[in-house]
């Protein structure tokens, strides 16, 4: 399907170079990280996890950048039917699309003029996160003590599931906050659960912190239930955005490496620097 969308208020942090470079005929890296990701957050709720099959079936698939005299808007053409309702793309979509071209933009130049690489020293790297979760408006979220990090995987059963659905329920009831890593399963039960305790006691300001990576977000495509979406460069990035001694961090099934992320996130040292 084809729509053209605009986000709310004015969006005005992008340059002439970096339209030319978003839609003009070169597929540039910038470019093509940008269509990959979009066509991520488009294809959301579908139950492939392969990003190859996604971008097979939508190859006529486009997005443009556009310039208007107040900002900017996206022309899609030939989008996943999925994202529309009655012919409209659903809202939670179109604010992800806008996220996702953010926060692309921002990592890609940033990295860019800091001239980061993976010889990097700690506190750049510690600095160029500040300045993502910044830009993005997500620093006050993170730091709120009622904000809960519920941490885990996709490739959980619906038993398992369930349980995560009813420990958001549980923290929502008490007036906490959720930041996962957006995706399905153990990253979307707390999410789901959070809402309906926060339903429940009329908290209508619930807020809902997707983080994630262009690496994994075509399989793991934002749900629709995420407010507040974060793109990391990566995963490393990803879990050193949660602050360290996190008062509720939960830890789920369905992910590799989490051993290694309860100790980022706990603020162990690194067993060489002993």
């Amino acid at each position: 399907m084809d729509a053209v969308i605009r986000p709310y208020g004015t969006l005005d942090f992008l340059t002439q170079r970096e339209i030319s470079e978003l839609s003009g005929p070169d597929e540039g890296p910038l470019k093509k990280l940008f269509h990959r990701c979009a066509l991520a957050v488009l294809n959301t709720g579908e139950e492939t996890d392969s990003s190859l099959e996604v971008m097979e079936r939508f190859r006529e698939f486009e997005i443009r950048v556009i310039q208007e005299t107040r900002g900017i808007k996206l022309e899609l053409k030939n989008a996943p039917q999925s994202a529309f309702v009655d012919g409209k793309l659903m809202y939670s979509i179109r604010d992800h699309l806008f996220s996702v071209l953010r926060d692309i933009v921002y990592i890609v130049k940033e990295q860019e003029s800091r001239g980061l690489g993976a010889e990097s020293q700690s506190p750049d790297i510690t600095d160029f996160i500040y300045h993502i979760l910044r830009n993005a408006g997500a620093l006050k979220g993170l730091s709120e003590l009622n904000m809960a990090v519920c941490w885990g995987g996709h490739s959980i059963n619906r038993e398992e599931y369930e349980y995560t659905k009813e420990v958001g329920h549980q923290l929502g009831l008490r007036g906490f906050n959720i930041c996962t890593g957006c995706g399905p399963g153990a990253m979307k039960g707390p999410m789901k659960g959070a809402a309906i305790g926060h339903a429940k006691q009329r908290n209508t300001g619930g807020c809902y912190l997707g983080l994630t990576e262009p690496g994994i977000i075509a399989s793991e495509s934002p749900n629709p239930i995420v407010n507040s979406l974060v793109v990391m460069p990566d995963i490393e990035k990803t879990a050193g955005s949660i602050p360290p001694r996190r008062p509720r961090l939960h830890y789920f099934p369905g992910r590799s490496r989490n051993r290694g992320r309860i100790a980022l996130c706990a603020g162990h040292p690194d067993p060489s620097r002993k």
